[in-house]
């Protein structure tokens, strides 16, 4: 094995580390987007995160490609949308809202 094979492949156990500890699945529309966009999204208080080979549909039918580049973390396998931007704030709002009022 190559040692830049061997670094992304520890980069992505420590990226899914982090997800199943502060992370939780949701659906597309509980965040208020078209169901189209992703089947399945990760998301904390701070962030929706997605697998880097589902992020077109995020971006064509979710609208994620206005969201700024420097709100975005490529990290392994997975992409971070951070809700410093005004988008991402308002589905992880749509969500945590909705769930507070259950």
């Amino acid at each position: 094995m190559s040692m830049l094979y061997k670094l992304m492949k520890e980069i992505n156990a420590r990226v899914e580390e982090l997800i199943d500890e502060e992370f939780r699945e949701v659906t597309a529309k509980e965040v208020g987007l078209d169901p189209r966009s992703a089947y399945q999204l990760l998301i904390n208080e701070d962030y929706i995160a997605i697998r880097k080979n589902n992020r077109r549909s995020l971006d064509y039918y979710g609208g994620f490609e206005y969201v700024d580049e420097e709100h975005i973390t490529v990290l392994g396998d997975y992409v971070f949308f951070s809700s410093d931007d005004e988008r991402v704030q308002g589905h992880l709002d749509e969500f945590f809202i909705q769930e507070d009022a259950e």
